[in-house]
């Protein structure tokens, strides 16, 4: 009988691999109720860990201890500094960047530009005096933000595409591969007519991205069952439902408001009558089904990157900007139909 793998568990509870490392480590970081899930799961699948792998691991860690090598900076532009950390997959970037940060002997420090007293120049004086030259600018609060702030003497990564116009090295998911894995995943298991709705404000943050990887991802699909994406302004119950019953998608793409088209379809039933599938799926919504953007892993690319600049002497603006994009993931979810299921017969109403 082969071996029960992490990946394994993954798939089964409809988690991030990373996820179920956490919970397996009893990680804090997790809600006890997701840890409870998990171990559930685990242990329901017969998982016991590999006790060779177990003891390498241990291993290496005795005999390569971590040393404090450095402090980096998160760079923080928003009016309200909690803010930043309250939208879910920025405060994921954080904490995949921090931990990143521990494991290779770096502490990662946050500094919040619009703290009383402080402008961009004085942060930047500070980090100097403190000999901190390696930085993360997180995401700006909207798009085409603006950071007067002098980078000559820092080797800096941007988290996203909402610093306008792009000065530093961005990493990032790779929104255009995530959609086409998405509407991939959807026609694969029967969907045809796939919709897309979302405000263009979001598509615009990912710099196009979204519809980028959507219309590319129509091609594959029969001429009379492409639909061109739906960028309302003003996201509401009727605009939704008149686009519906123009378009008749039975499935939708969208982000950000899976639970809120799920109340204007009723009394249709989600995912009998119609499909739901979100671009940023959560480990805390485990029934809407989507592409997890792997925030985690992209906080913690983006500490490797700066800490290889560091190590190159790389400081000041890029001549040439390198775009690190992470693919997204697969996370099933209950907002869509079995694929064995059969492919509803009821007309829009």
């Amino acid at each position: 009988m082969p071996r029960i793998t992490l990946r394994d568990i993954a798939e089964r509870a409809g988690v991030h691999l990373s996820t179920v490392s956490l919970a397996l480590n009893h990680s804090p970081k997790l809600r006890p109720e997701m840890r409870a899930r998990i171990l559930k799961v685990a242990e329901e699948m017969g998982y016991t860990p590999d006790p060779m792998l177990s003891a390498l691991v241990a291993y290496r860690k005795k005999i390569q201890p971590t040393s404090y090598h450095a402090t980096l900076a998160w760079i923080n532009n928003w009016a309200d500094r909690d803010n930043m950390r309250s939208v879910k997959v920025f405060d994921e970037y954080f904490l995949g960047a921090k931990e990143r940060s521990r494991e290779l002997g770096y502490k990662l420090e946050e500094f919040w530009l619009h703290a009383p007293g402080i402008t961009p120049a004085r942060v930047a004086a500070i980090l100097r005096a403190r000999n901190i030259q390696g930085l993360i600018v997180a995401p700006q609060e909207h798009d085409g933000g603006k950071l007067n702030f002098d980078f000559t003497s820092f080797s800096s990564v941007a988290l996203g595409y909402t610093l306008r116009p792009p000065l530093l090295h961005i990493v990032t998911n790779h929104q255009t591969q995530s959609t086409m894995l998405l509407v991939e995943k959807l026609a694969g298991m029967g969907y045809r007519r796939i919709g897309l709705y979302i405000h263009p404000g979001w598509d615009s943050k990912v710099n196009h991205s979204y519809v980028a990887g959507y219309t590319i991802a129509q091609q594959t699909l029969a001429p009379k069952n492409r639909l061109k994406p739906h960028l309302p302004e003003d996201l509401n119950a009727a605009d939704f439902l008149a686009w519906r019953r123009r378009c008749r998608p039975d499935v939708v793409i969208t982000q950000g408001i899976a639970r809120e088209i799920v109340s204007w379809l009723k009394p249709l039933r989600v995912p009998e009558d119609i499909g739901i599938a979100t671009l940023t799926a959560r480990d805390d919504e485990p029934d809407i089904a989507g592409v997890y953007q792997n925030d985690t892993l992209i906080g913690a690319t983006a500490a490797e990157v700066v800490i290889g600049m560091l190590q190159r002497n790389e400081r000041g603006l890029p001549p040439n900007i390198i775009y690190t994009l992470v693919g997204g993931i697969w996370k099933p979810g209950a907002s869509l139909r079995d694929s064995s299921s059969p492919s509803p017969s009821r007309s829009p109403r």
